[in-house]
């Protein structure tokens, strides 16, 4: 067992994550009641979701970070734990990017 690398930016990804959940949370009001979150699927309605699903990339990659968190604790070479750490930190920029360009796409702030 060893240390977690990157162990402060894991930490700062994991409240950007709290902080993107909460800011979905907080401006349910100010959102309609579906929103473009699925952009992969066939134009149209298909592509809606009720705008509560925004927290779907914020929650995906909270697990991610936890898994590979603790799988990386778990392991023993550096690499693996380095490369489980920054994908989970990609994860996390991700998400944040896509939560927040839909809010403000659609959004009425």
């Amino acid at each position: 067992m060893g240390t977690l690398p990157f162990k402060n930016y894991a930490v700062a990804s994991f409240l950007v994550n709290i902080l993107i959940i909460f800011s979905v949370i907080l401006a349910q009001r100010f959102l309609p009641p579906e929103v473009p979150l699925f952009y992969g699927l066939a134009e149209g309605g298909e592509q809606l979701a009720p705008r509560l699903f925004l927290l779907i990339p914020s929650l995906t990659s909270l697990v991610v970070l936890t898994l590979n968190s603790l799988v990386s604790s778990r392991v023993e070479d550096a690499l693996i734990k380095k490369a489980l750490v920054i994908a989970a930190i990609g994860t996390t920029f991700f998400a944040a990017i896509t939560t927040l360009k839909i809010m403000f796409l659609v959004g009425s702030f």
